[in-house]
């Protein structure tokens, strides 16, 4: 660089000093970038992991329905039912935690409402399931008579 008409080599302090401030503050900004992505970059995975697991609850009820359980609601309804905890219940469906759990009947419009255990068959479960992200699958199963 040549200042007053003298032949200087290398960066005045000036310059050495925006440089590195310039650098400094693309440094931070690609810190703060990779940092936030980085730690929020596991949610969505850990979320759908969950949401999966909860998917193949059900989909171990159902079968259990499917193969077992389509003439006697009563016992699917025993075998479902667990305690709200972090293990996985003793039916092996895996963890989850019961929601609902109960027979219904349909009303005149068509809508769900709890039944007389004394007076109405028990023709239609609904079961209800959460997991530990609160979010839910519900399934209705339904006597079939052979």
């Amino acid at each position: 660089m040549k200042l007053f008409g003298k032949n200087h080599k290398g960066f005045t302090l000036i310059e050495a000093i925006i440089t590195i401030v310039a650098a400094a503050i693309l440094a931070m900004m690609a810190f703060t970038y990779s940092n936030t992505s980085l730690t929020k970059s596991a949610q969505p995975l850990n979320q759908s992991k969950k949401a999966m697991e909860l998917q193949q609850v059900m989909e171990n009820i159902f079968a259990d329905y499917n193969s077992n359980f389509k003439t006697d609601l009563v016992s699917l309804k025993t075998k479902i039912a667990n305690p709200t905890s972090q293990q996985p219940p003793p039916a092996g469906y895996g963890p989850y935690t019961l929601v609902d759990n109960k027979f219904v009947k349909l009303d005149d419009n068509n809508n769900f409402i709890d039944i007389d255990p004394v007076k109405d068959p028990k023709d239609m479960l609904i079961v209800t399931i959460k997991n530990d992200l609160g979010e839910t699958l519900s399934i209705l199963l339904t006597k079939i008579v052979t």
